[in-house]
């Protein structure tokens, strides 16, 4: 950026750090993983959570939900499934993935997990795989190319949430191999991330883990994440719905 471009920019109230442009090179020292790297800078942090979150559409009831809500009397995968939730708000790092029959509370426990975390301040967001795909074409065009540079940065933002629930991850196996491969990017992304100890990735499907392409399944059941099986019976039909 010239001299005149980096006045007009201060001009316009724009971050001195980034001029408005929301990246920037990280200040890390040689080792950390963000060494040299282009990172988000801190004054598009907020709006970037904010906006993330509107995306997830959690409806006011869904907002209030506690893993203290979630039934877990006369259970075992339920149980289980809770425990490890509590665990990962407690430290939010790694990928878990819950998997099992419809109806008991995987994605109760996926929403409620993500307002603990929030409640913390740590940003969280939850999204349905559907979602997040319609937000990934988003930003190209039909000849699969970026439209902006806006665009393809909220692609990126997926990838550097501090903590995302995925659900209805199942989902994948009806997908193009296009948007197969950009799912696979941000596994294989939030999964590195998850080594370094920078994010945590929540996950909960009904279909079995081992149904996954081999590529995500093998960073899914790695000996650092965990795989939470929850067979318990359909909780909804007992409440007449």
């Amino acid at each position: 950026m010239n001299d005149k471009n980096t006045a007009l920019a201060l001009q316009d109230d724009a971050c001195p750090f980034c001029f408005g442009l929301g990246w920037i090179r990280s200040g890390a020292p040689l080792g950390e993983p963000t060494f040299g790297k282009v990172v988000r800078c801190g004054c598009k942090a907020q709006d970037d959570a904010a906006r993330l979150q509107r995306l997830s559409g959690l409806s006011e009831r869904e907002q209030s939900l506690r893993l203290s809500d979630i039934d877990v009397s006369g259970t075992t995968g339920t149980r289980d499934m809770v425990a490890a939730l509590r665990e990962f708000v407690h430290a939010p790092t790694g990928m878990i993935t819950i998997h099992g029959t419809p109806g008991n509370a995987k994605t109760v426990g996926l929403q409620a997990a993500v307002n603990e975390l929030r409640l913390q301040g740590i940003e969280a967001v939850y999204v349905t795989l559907f979602d997040l795909i319609s937000h990934i074409r988003e930003a190209f065009s039909d000849k699969r190319e970026v439209k902006s540079e806006s665009a393809y940065d909220r692609l990126c933002r997926w990838e550097q949430v501090r903590v995302l629930a995925l659900d209805e991850f199942d989902k994948i196996s009806h997908q193009t191999d296009w948007v197969l491969d950009q799912v696979t990017d941000l596994i294989d992304k939030r999964y590195r991330a998850g080594l370094d100890g920078r994010a945590g990735t929540l996950i909960a499907m009904n279909d079995s883990v081992e149904t996954l392409p081999d590529w995500i399944r093998s960073r899914l059941r790695d000996d650092l994440n965990r795989v939470v099986e929850n067979l318990d019976p359909d909780m909804r039909s007992t409440k007449g719905r």
